[in-house]
């Protein structure tokens, strides 16, 4: 335990709340998980969390920054909009080794799956962009890899997918042969011409008498399409794949191949009111044992190794004490034989201009 932690959980045995800390995130079971993964035990050790929930991005960040009244100590942010943030100067600086206990064998920061995108950012859980189809509509021969998605010739149907050009680009463009392992070099070498290839294939899929296109919003909305039949195929975030055959018994198969692995990270606004507290937040809901436990209540895998292979060697870890969560993850062996990291820098660089050819094209349709 860090000396910090100790003070803290020393001045909480005299009844004073030993740290306050405000933090927020995206609401739903992903933030289920986290509260009940490490945010009670936190509150058990004498320590106050005020969570709060936001629908993501930088908006609502900014404001308090810009107007110099934050709130909001830590904010669960995705590699993109952190690298943004930082950039612009709105959250602190942490030093990562400060606020990682570490692992029981000794390992530090090195107990990192993935290299943290920034100076700002602190790695918490992975999960992936996936595809899923509705098992009672191909009983037979089912779709296995992303090409299959666009294969209304296969498997007709119309297509769930999010308003949002974030993985139908890059999808779309395995589908039609770019090998997945250079779909940002291609996109960053072609520009214009490399965006207009992969809306042009979705476009000939939205045409298609035996295809279409649906476009959802809200992270729910996949498996409803799925389980109401409104759709055959939709892309969509694993954990919420998982909660629909899990918890509600939906009849929905995930496709691995081709997932988008991207991740989430705890930042600290700049000026937070409470920034000891958020440190000492961060060490412990990042600490092995507790990040371990978010898998529980949610499958996105920990960025700590450590914390992948505890519960590895403890299955089934779930909620039920039943369903074996390995298979659910994005770090899974067999889930990883053909993946793309997400492109936050690519992202970074060019969002604004193709979320405008994005709205454009939607409108051709």
């Amino acid at each position: 335990m860090s000396s910090a932690s100790a003070a803290l959980l020393a001045a909480s045995a005299g009844g004073a709340v030993a740290a306050e800390v405000n933090v927020t995130s995206l609401g739903g079971a992903y933030q289920r998980s986290q509260e009940l993964g490490y945010g009670q035990a936190y509150e058990k050790a004498g320590n106050k969390i005020n969570w709060n929930v936001y629908s993501g991005g930088l908006g609502e960040v900014r404001s308090q920054v810009e107007s110099g009244n934050v709130i909001w100590d830590v904010v669960d942010m995705n590699n993109a909009d952190s690298n943004i943030g930082c950039a612009e100067g709105i959250f602190e600086k942490i030093d990562l080794a400060e606020v990682t206990e570490p692992a029981p064998d000794g390992a530090g920061v090195d107990d990192y799956l993935i290299k943290r995108p920034n100076d700002c950012a602190i790695g918490t859980v992975i999960y992936s962009w996936t595809y899923a189809y509705n098992k009672q509509v191909f009983p037979a021969e089912k779709p296995t890899v992303v090409a299959d998605y666009f294969d209304t010739a296969k498997f007709p149907g119309k297509r769930g997918i999010w308003s949002s050009p974030t993985q139908a680009i890059e999808m779309a463009l395995m589908a039609d042969g770019v090998p997945t392992k250079d779909i940002y070099d291609y996109l960053e070498e072609n520009g214009e011409e490399a965006v207009d290839r992969a809306l042009a294939k979705l476009k000939a899929l939205h045409e298609d008498r035996n295809g279409g296109l649906v476009f959802w919003n809200g992270g729910a909305e996949p498996p409803e399409l799925l389980a109401k039949g409104e759709v055959v195929m939709s892309t969509g975030w694993s954990g919420r794949f998982y909660d629909a055959v899990v918890k509600e018994g939906a009849p929905i198969e995930q496709v691995w191949d081709g997932q988008i692995m991207d991740f989430q990270n705890f930042v600290v606004l700049k000026g937070a009111p409470h920034l000891d507290s958020a440190k000492d937040f961060l060490r412990f809901a990042t600490a092995t044992d507790n990040i371990a436990e978010t898998v529980r209540y949610i499958p996105y895998a920990p960025w700590r190794k450590s914390a992948g292979d505890k519960i590895m060697a403890n299955e089934p870890w779930s909620e039920d004490g039943k369903t074996m969560v390995g298979p659910y993850l994005s770090t899974a062996p067999a889930n990883m034989t053909n993946y793309l990291e997400m492109g936050s820098d690519y992202w970074q660089n060019h969002q604004d201009e193709i979320n405008e050819r994005w709205i454009a094209w939607k409108s051709g349709l």
